[in-house]
């Protein structure tokens, strides 16, 4: 059978056969017979391979079962082989003409053709060879060819076998072979083709699309991991933007912050300085000697800051400490211990009267405390932190107390200025700034300082509070320290030589104080003293007795002078005698005291007294003539002092002593009057008659004026007026003309706050009731004090009272006809919540008022007292035990720390037993006083454990 070539136009489904002819046994199309069908073909293409021509004839070579066809081929014919058949159709490589032109054939002498006219291999499924016979006849003819055109169809041929031998390439090795076996590799390889041989191609087109799949799977999983991704880098984005923004801010607020932070730091530093000034002027303030007769410093803390309770600031208890003043001062060449300041070896001193001491103390407390939390060193003083506060190196009672102390210091610094704080906003006066504070701070002065000692218990006896030294300072100033720097600075040898001189004259050392009392009998025996005290460098204060029976010299008294020139000794007190002298000093007649004046004179010496002087002791002297400077001198005091013709001469003493505080006359025999017109011309400071409890201060000073016991007060108060802080008013000055002056010399400006009204037999005065009645109202009465009677006026007067300023009220009643009224005016004096009532007095001596009292429709007196919160309680009324008891335990007594019932019969031991357990709840209490009780040993004993005085009698 001639075998024939199937063609088709690109875009076409209709199939043309053309015969094939024989060359050289192999068949080819002649191109003429292609145009003969397709006119306009100029190219034939097997897939997107150009099909060449034969380089003699214009021929292709003939494939076996391959369709030929002439279509426009598009993207969109492309169809995918989806079974075997398909496949081997792909296989076929169907060629296709793409591109058919309509000029008439020219013969060229190659198979290039331009860009746009081109066959392709169709894509679409191939027919079958039966499906389209042939149109053509099909011819063949032989053509003897010359050696030139065997060599050129041997070259076509091996260029045309090129795609053959990739194909093979392809098939497995036992095939290829068979293939490469055959003179035919074409044919050869067509008829593997259509044999089915091709299943492992198959196979692995097979693998090669799940392959496919498998990494399309993979792209899907991997493009969700990226859309994830972008979406998660988008949220990262956000998140950036955000915390960029954020850090923005965070930027901007960090330099607001460093900006308050410098301004803070400047802050703290202006604060540091400000502390520094405030500890150097505490440290610094008034350090004469005579100022200080006790230590200084000290500090409060919990007695038990475990056990502290915020919620009942009251219920707690505290205990005071003294401070070792040491520094620079007490520093010797090889010294090896701190000299910091820090708390004395003693286990300190329970405090009393807690809300008393702190109105008084509190600001001084809290000044201290709060230098002690920042430890800064300034006037020569170091002030260390508080972990440093306590020093303990012996094992003794006051060192073990201490260590327990080192705990909890800290928070009970704390816990005490907290609580300062609390009850000045309780008591709504609240407390300065810090640094107006510290600008502000005082010393406290030698009153404030001796009264320091009554509100603390267990007291040394004969020993100086808190086992501390005096010592003074070259410059002057007034230290206490403990045993081991006053050894520190001072050599015991010597100490110990001086002791031994003053045994020897009889005379009495106080070491802790450094006082020495000496009487001198004689010449010798006075150079002997004045040698040792030369050397002692611990003496402070010197009383110099010279015996009567020494008649005393000029020179007698340069001897001391000069002695005393080479001392530390700043308070001296001496007793001159009225001795006139031996004959042989007549010359020095009017002199004779003037070395005692040159011992004024001298720097050190801030405290002079005399006692017993002799008569004009001014008057024979040169302190008229001389121009002498008193100004070291702070105090000077006269006992049993007569003035005679020295009024001249005690005038020019006031205006030589211009840095004077305190001038004293006790025992004086002349008129007070006399004696304060005699310096008032010159008075800056004060003036005290300790007889007639008077002391006048300087008309600015800032210290309320006492009134004092005087028999004429209408002669002070044209002197005094406003400045009295203190009256009793007697029976004879309750008149019209008596209180009227007194309102006079209140009206420049009252700072009364303690009144006392006595008792009188006549009714006041309407007018009378009138005048004191707006001298309590306008004034700030901390303490009052009324005989109560039968006058209904002294009624009116109680209900003029200022509660919010009251602290001490005694109520003295001989009637029982006012009880109802009285009661009732203190009743609605506690219903205006104003009241602030701490010592509360009733002392009535009536035998019916208890009778009044158990009548009254209402209980008044208890209503009262369950509406304080006393801390001081004095009743004498006349009840029986039970009925004290059931009073008792009507009221509120947890804050009591002073309990006294006067009157009460029937006191037996177990009465006592049940007062004692109602008075549990008292923490505070220190004294429990219950006349003419029967108190046992044993209860006295236990209470004593708990700190509380239990007394039948009147205690001091």
């Amino acid at each position: 059978m001639e075998e024939s070539q199937s063609f088709r136009v690109t875009g076409e489904k209709d199939v043309e056969e053309i015969a094939c002819d024989q060359v050289d046994g192999q068949n080819v199309i002649y191109w003429e017979d292609i145009e003969h069908v397709f006119p306009t073909v100029k190219h034939v293409k097997n897939g997107n391979i150009n099909v060449k021509l034969l380089r003699d004839s214009k021929r292709i070579r003939f494939a076996k079962g391959v369709h030929w066809g002439t279509r426009k081929a598009t993207s969109d014919q492309t169809d995918k082989p989806t079974n075997t058949t398909a496949i081997l159709s792909t296989v076929d490589n169907v060629v296709e003409a793409l591109q058919i032109t309509p000029p008439a054939y020219t013969p060229r002498p190659d198979n290039t053709s331009t860009s746009n006219e081109n066959i392709r291999t169709s894509p679409d499924p191939p027919m079958p060879l039966s499906a389209s016979p042939p149109t053509n006849a099909m011819r063949s003819s032989k053509v003897r060819l010359s050696f030139k055109d065997v060599v050129k169809l041997a070259q076509k041929k091996h260029i045309e076998s090129h795609v053959e031998q990739q194909m093979v390439s392809s098939l497995p090795l036992d095939v290829q072979e068979q293939v490469r076996a055959s003179e035919n590799v074409h044919d050869s390889l067509v008829q593997v083709i259509k044999d089915g041989r091709m299943d492992h191609l198959e196979e692995q087109l097979v693998a090669c699309m799940q392959s496919l799949n498998r990494k399309m799977v993979e792209n899907n999983a991997l493009a969700s991991r990226i859309m994830d991704l972008v979406v998660e880098n988008h949220s990262k984005t956000l998140e950036i933007a955000e915390l960029t923004a954020c850090v923005i801010k965070l930027q901007e607020t960090l330099g607001a912050k460093q900006d308050e932070m410098t301004q803070l730091q400047m802050k703290a530093l202006d604060r540091l300085a400000i502390l520094q000034n405030g500890v150097k002027s505490l440290l610094n303030q008034t350090y004469e000697l005579h100022e200080y007769p006790i230590p200084r410093l000290f500090i409060v803390l919990p007695k038990d800051s475990s056990s502290w309770d915020p919620l009942d600031l009251f219920s707690n208890k505290f205990q005071l400490y003294f401070l070792c003043e040491c520094g620079e001062h007490t520093k010797s060449t090889n010294s090896k211990i701190p000299h910091h300041i820090h708390i004395a070896k003693h286990e300190g001193y329970a405090i009393t009267r807690p809300n008393e001491f702190f109105r008084q103390y509190g600001s001084y407390v809290l000044t201290i405390l709060r230098m002690l939390k920042f430890g800064i060193t300034a006037a020569g003083v170091a002030i260390p932190a508080l972990s440093q506060l306590v020093q303990t190196d012996a094992m003794d009672q006051a060192t073990t107390t201490l260590k327990d102390l080192m705990k909890t210091i800290e928070p009970g610094v704390d816990q005490v200025i907290g609580y300062i704080e609390k009850i000045s906003e309780d008591e709504g006066e609240p407390l300065q700034e810090f640094e107006e504070q510290l600008t502000n701070s005082e010393a406290l002065e030698g009153a404030d300082l001796r009264q320091l000692e009554t509100f603390l218990k267990n007291k040394d006896e004969n020993r100086v509070l808190g086992n501390l030294y005096r010592t003074v300072t070259t410059e002057g100033h007034v230290k206490w320290v403990c045993i081991d720097h006053y050894r520190e600075n001072y050599q015991e040898k010597a100490a110990r030589a001086f002791r031994d001189t003053v045994d020897a004259m009889n005379g009495k050392f106080y070491e802790d104080i450094g006082r020495v009392e000496v009487d001198l009998g004689s010449r010798l025996q006075a150079d002997q003293f004045y040698l040792a005290l030369e050397k002692a460098r611990s003496v402070y204060e010197l009383k110099v007795t010279f015996n009567r029976d020494w008649d005393t010299t000029q020179g007698d008294f340069r001897r001391l002078r000069d002695a005393l020139a080479k001392t530390n000794v700043g308070i001296l007190e001496l007793v001159l005698g009225n001795s006139e002298g031996p004959n042989t000093d007549i010359l020095n007649r009017n002199q004779r005291y003037d070395p005692i004046f040159g011992i004024m004179r001298h720097p050190s010496i801030q405290s002079v007294s005399f006692i017993t002087p002799p008569l004009n002791l001014i008057k024979r002297s040169s302190l008229l003539t001389r121009k002498d400077d008193f100004r070291n001198l702070r105090q000077l005091s006269f006992f049993e002092y007569q003035m005679q013709d020295d009024v001249l001469g005690l005038k020019c003493l006031a205006a030589k002593a211009r840095n004077l505080t305190s001038l004293t006359f006790r025992g004086s025999k002349d008129p007070f009057l006399r004696i304060y017109n005699a310096i008032s011309e010159h008075q800056t400071f004060s003036v005290n008659f300790p007889d007639e409890k008077l002391c006048i201060y300087p008309p600015k000073h800032k210290s309320r004026q006492p009134m004092g016991d005087l028999k004429d007060k209408a002669e002070f108060l044209k002197i005094l007026g406003g400045r009295i802080d203190n009256i009793r008013l007697s029976e004879n000055e309750l008149t019209d003309a008596a209180v009227a002056d007194f309102v006079t010399a209140l009206e420049a400006g009252s700072q009364l706050q303690g009144l006392t009204l006595e008792k009188t037999e006549q009714h006041l005065s309407e007018q009378c009731v009138k005048d004191i009645a707006g001298i309590v109202t306008s004034s700030k009465l901390s303490t009052f004090t009324i005989y109560s009677g039968e006058d209904a006026g002294r009624v009116r007067i109680l209900e003029s009272i200022q509660w919010e300023h009251l602290r001490k009220l005694v109520i003295i009643m001989d009637r029982e006809s006012l009880w109802a009224d009285v009661m009732k005016a203190l009743v609605d004096g506690v219903k205006s919540k104003k009241i602030k009532l701490e010592n509360f007095q009733l002392l009535c001596s009536s035998d019916n008022l208890l009778d009044s009292i158990l009548m009254s429709e209402e209980e008044l007196l208890p209503m009262f007292l369950a509406s304080t919160a006393l801390s001081t309680l004095a009743l004498q009324v006349e009840m029986s035990s039970e009925q004290a008891l059931s009073w008792v335990k009507s009221f509120d007594c947890s804050r009591m720390q002073e309990f006294r019932l006067l009157g009460v019969k029937g006191f037996d031991s177990a009465a006592v037993e049940a007062m004692i357990e109602c008075l549990q709840d008292a923490t505070e209490l220190r004294l429990l006083h219950l006349k003419l009780a029967k108190i046992t040993e044993e209860q006295k004993k236990r209470m004593e454990a708990k700190g509380v005085t239990l007394t039948s009698y009147s205690p001091q």
